[in-house]
């Protein structure tokens, strides 16, 4: 154990085109970072956060770092490696920006998890699973963990539950070699729980068959390398994407200019705005980079766009 310590979590994109909720991965490059030290007041508090304009809240109690941080407070607690007047102070530092579809708040409540655990020895996996879904959670009210726990672990992950109170662990996924991610990332924002108000309550049974195999043949198509079919079935999604990407302005002109461009296949990134395009290693990435925010520019909307890999490593010390 530390007397300070930071800890860093990749940034991440979910869903893949078809798997809502349950596909995720992290991203080599950008993330978030959280510093945690011993403090004598009992509890979480968060005394600083940097590169987020100011927009977050420093009550532990509604910010994703806080409350992951908070939790693996109280594991450690019912493990005997903390007692309940430990007290804890961290600083978030943003490296993502928000409403981004880039798994901003799943980052930083990676990174506030590691933090805290890395100070308290606290090592058990679930531990910070569970903290990284309960910090979403406090983000948008709802139970997700693809994002969070592509953040904890690295890699692709297929997430069989996000309901806490029946937990299943997360089944990490091979990863395709010379598999690339082009992630466009427009000049505007939208809100997980916004881009959640548009979805159906209820589905036809024909869609959610249609959709278990999409997501049974991406799955499939990833294990076994094929980039090409993975690529296919990443458009297939008939549930989340057709109603979330009319709040995409740019959609249509992005995606058709991606795939003129050698995309493989395209689908929103977690809830959007940012785009993400299934490419493998080679001149490829780079162009439909180019390609995907021209076409934004031309429609007057700046963007970045940037090639990743997959990541191995998920929430690590810093």
């Amino acid at each position: 154990m530390s007397a300070r310590v930071r800890a860093f979590a990749p940034a991440t994109v979910a869903n893949l085109g078809p798997g809502f909720d349950v596909l995720g991965a992290a991203l080599d490059g950008p993330g978030d970072s959280v510093t945690a030290w011993k403090a004598k007041k009992p509890g979480v508090r968060i005394v600083e956060i940097t590169g987020d304009g100011g927009r977050l809240p420093l009550d532990a109690e509604k910010n994703t770092a806080g409350v992951a941080a908070a939790w693996v407070l109280e594991a450690a607690v019912a493990a005997g490696r903390a007692t309940p007047r430990t007290g804890i102070e961290i600083a978030l530092e943003k490296g993502l920006p928000l409403a981004s579809g880039l798994g901003s708040s799943a980052s930083s409540a990676a990174a506030g998890a590691k933090a805290v655990a890395l100070l308290l020895g606290e090592n058990r996996k679930r531990v910070l699973l569970e903290a990284v879904l309960r910090g979403e959670h406090a983000a948008d009210g709802s139970w997700h963990g693809d994002n969070g726990f592509a953040s904890i672990l690295g890699g692709l992950v297929l997430v069989p539950s996000s309901d806490p109170e029946n937990f299943v662990a997360p089944i990490s996924l091979p990863v395709p070699p010379g598999l690339r991610l082009v992630i466009v990332h427009p000049d505007a924002e939208l809100e997980t729980k916004d881009a959640r108000r548009v979805l159906p309550r209820e589905i036809p049974l024909s869609d959610a068959t249609r959709q278990a195999a999409a997501l049974g043949i991406l799955v499939d198509a990833l294990h076994r390398g094929d980039l090409v079919a993975a690529g296919v079935w990443m458009r297939s999604d008939r549930i989340a994407e057709p109603r979330r990407r009319a709040l995409v302005p740019g959609w249509d002109e992005v995606t058709a200019a991606m795939k003129k461009a050698g995309a493989l296949g395209w689908a929103l990134a977690g809830a959007g705005p940012t785009i993400l395009a299934l490419s493998e290693e080679g001149p490829a990435p780079a162009k439909i980079a180019k390609a995907a925010a021209r076409a934004f520019r031309a429609l007057g909307v700046e963007a970045d766009a940037t090639v990743h890999a997959v990541s191995p490593r998920g929430a690590r010390e810093a």
